[in-house]
């Protein structure tokens, strides 16, 4: 009798970012292994290494996914309001990119991925997604310097206030506030920073 190779799977790395993806969302990235993604997904235990060389480059890879679909939510946030409001809309943008993917949110900022050695389309999409937000805070300046200090400084407050409410949020640190008061709280601080 013959036996079939379970390894007919149409796109396997279009499966194995997507299973990732959602074992990332509901269990944390800690739960994520080719091994278990291979009997998951019912092919070899080494069919993941065709297209992912280790874990951490499958995690690079939903990490740079992340990037990209927070760039394009940005860009839409941008897209939504004139140039005086980009700033504002992409502070609410970022917030709840992250209340919507809390576990790929950390995988992407709380990760040792972009430590070291990083893929070179992890570092692009971080850069392009991190690049919308200097242009939001470069339009809300327009007479600094956009070399300078005070534009750094400015860059980083705004960073520094999206992030730092997620995280806040993320990590339970805020006390008993329901979600819906808290997206209410930062939109009313980032348009009063902005």
């Amino acid at each position: 009798m013959a036996t079939t190779s379970p390894y007919h799977h149409g796109d396997l790395r279009a499966a194995l970012l997507r299973e990732a993806g959602s074992l990332l969302e509901s269990s944390g990235a800690e739960a994520i292994s080719l091994r278990g993604l291979a009997r998951t997904l019912d092919v070899s235990h080494s069919a993941p290494g065709h297209h992912f060389a280790s874990r951490a480059a499958l995690l690079a890879e939903l990490a740079a996914d992340g990037y990209a679909q927070l760039a394009e939510d940005l860009a839409a946030a941008m897209a939504t309001t004139g140039r005086d409001g980009w700033l504002a809309a992409t502070g609410r943008a970022y917030v709840r990119f992250a209340l919507a993917n809390p576990e790929l949110y950390r995988l992407m900022f709380t990760s040792r991925l972009t430590q070291g050695e990083c893929p070179d389309r992890l570092a692009d999409e971080a850069s392009g997604a991190y690049r919308l937000l200097l242009r939001a805070v470069q339009q809300r300046e327009p007479d600094i310097d956009p070399t300078g200090y005070r534009m750094a400084a400015a860059e980083l407050r705004a960073w520094s206030l999206a992030h730092g409410a997620v995280m806040l949020w993320l990590d339970g640190q805020l006390g008993v506030v329901a979600e819906a008061e808290f997206v209410a709280l930062v939109d009313q601080v980032v348009a009063d920073a902005a």
